[in-house]
């Protein structure tokens, strides 16, 4: 007999102080976690930790976003991560909306 083990998803932990992503906000990043998703795929959805760049209030969001992910992915690689997962240099952005052919999306551009 046949049988193949597999191991079960892990139920998603509900962190109701962390928000959507949306445009207009104007935040420090700090660092960043990619987790999995049965909708969209592994690595697919971003969960962002930051600060206020006025308020320096600490801030949590999540996106799903494949521009603001690849973008992510690309900043891992450039500024690179410490140890603890930290980025080792602090990142200004601003969350933009823009239209395509394609369609609407969100992306993460530089806030001056």
């Amino acid at each position: 007999m046949l049988s193949t083990l597999i191991k079960p998803q892990e139920k998603a932990v509900d962190e109701p102080d962390r928000y959507p992503l949306q445009a207009g906000i104007r935040f420090v990043i700090t660092d960043f976690v990619f987790v999995d998703s049965r909708k969209y795929g592994p690595a697919s959805i971003a969960k962002i930790n930051g600060y206020d760049i006025i308020t320096r209030q600490n801030l949590k969001y999540r996106t799903t976003a494949k521009k603001v992910i690849d973008i992510l992915k690309a900043l891992e690689l450039a500024a690179g991560k410490t140890d603890d997962g930290k980025l080792k240099q602090e990142v200004k952005v601003l969350v933009s909306s823009y239209k395509s052919d394609k369609g609407t999306g969100m992306e993460l551009v530089d806030p001056a």
